[in-house]
């Protein structure tokens, strides 16, 4: 499949595939020997984008934006380029875990706390015994600390590195190493270390089919109320672009 097949959501370029298609994608691209940014965006993303040039710049640059979050598949059709369906961060970690199992690829986790980090670790090895583990590292890393890592990811040569330090650290931090890294894909994964490490729990599987997994993370943290106002403004950005600024 065609990585150059994208769909562009207020300026960000997303990947026109399925969740199969885009395993499928990297799959293939670690096979040749390939090096590639994976950033899983949501609103949120793309709005961040939208308030900072630089971060623009760095989405227009990823090899593979997949669009995570119901709003981004929403949005895509209401502009008459749908995209086939979400493409979830943490599905899409566990989709490229199980090829890590499948074929023994190496992998390194970077971000989150101490104990999310090491309880993801754990998980992981659990869960996918056949691949190969290849270390771990918070993301409360001084200067000295980040040399360390990069030396050491150096060292080791992972397929897959997944980073979880929240946007858009992750992606920034990401696009900065990875130029000088021996490392095919690596992803921004949020929050996913929380999640699988036991410290977050996800929505249950109803709220997630009926696309509402936002609305379960607002009420289990209402901190997040701030975050959730870029809901509505990015689908009021989107309809102004679609339907009035086309028309002038």
């Amino acid at each position: 499949m065609n990585t150059n097949n994208r769909v562009e959501i207020l300026d960000v370029p997303f990947l026109c595939a399925t969740h199969v298609e885009t395993v499928d994608v990297l799959t293939n691209l670690i096979d040749e020997n390939k090096k590639v940014q994976v950033i899983t965006a949501n609103p949120e993303i793309v709005m961040m984008g939208r308030q900072n040039a630089a971060y623009m710049k760095l989405l227009k640059k990823a090899d593979v934006i997949t669009p995570d979050g119901i709003g981004i598949v929403l949005a895509s059709r209401w502009i008459g380029k749908p995209l086939p369906e979400r493409v979830a961060g943490y599905e899409l970690l566990h989709a490229l875990m199980r090829q890590a199992n499948k074929y023994g690829w190496k992998y390194v986790l970077v971000g989150a706390s101490p104990s999310s980090c090491d309880g993801a670790a754990e998980k992981l090895q659990e869960m996918y015994p056949d691949a190969c583990y290849a270390g771990h590292f918070n993301g409360y890393f001084s200067t000295k600390d980040e040399k360390n890592i990069i030396e050491y990811i150096k060292e080791v040569e992972p397929q897959l590195l997944f980073v979880g330090l929240g946007a858009p650290r992750q992606e920034e931090w990401i696009a900065h190493q990875l130029p000088n890294l021996p490392v095919n894909v690596a992803m921004g994964v949020g929050g996913s270390f929380d999640v699988l490490s036991g410290a977050v729990k996800r929505a249950p599987l109803l709220w997630q089919k009926l696309y509402i997994e936002w609305l379960y993370r607002l009420l289990s943290q209402p901190k997040r109320w701030r975050r959730q106002l870029l809901l509505p403004r990015f689908a009021f950005t989107v309809l102004w672009n679609r339907f009035v600024l086309r028309n002038k």
